[in-house]
């Protein structure tokens, strides 16, 4: 398995934690029944409820693009180690991203959004 994909698949399973997270939470907080029903009436999430949201949504709006991206280079058996580095760092900034939007840590969650774009922007140039 080539790094990029080897990345992509741990920002999948980054992106099913969160997702998980959000289940705990919104169960521990409004309780399995309103978890199941049909959520018109669903209290407004807030704190680290709201936070683990978009933490969850903010990751994979910026997956899609770097999962094509890793998908067009892999099909064409594009590579070479920047492309390696890129989605190293892509992963690991999104990693902090997530902990850091957790934690409510600005603007440190912002820099490393910024990160993981350079990152998915590098990719794409060296993919070309």
């Amino acid at each position: 398995m080539s790094i990029p994909v080897l990345m992509l698949a741990a920002c999948g399973l980054l992106s099913l934690s969160l997702a998980v997270a959000t289940i705990a939470i919104h169960f521990a907080r409004f309780g399995g029944k309103m978890i199941r029903g049909n959520r018109d009436d669903f209290p407004v999430p807030t704190g680290v409820a709201a936070r683990v949201v978009r933490a969850h949504a903010n990751l994979n709006e910026a997956l899609l693009p770097f999962a094509i991206l890793v998908f067009a280079a892999t099909t064409v058996h594009a590579g070479n180690p920047v492309m390696d580095y890129a989605a190293a760092a892509f992963f690991l900034a999104r990693l902090a991203h997530a902990g850091l939007y957790l934690a409510g840590a600005t603007p440190w969650r912002s820099v490393s959004y910024y990160a993981g774009l350079i990152a998915t922007l590098i990719f794409a140039a060296q993919s070309l």
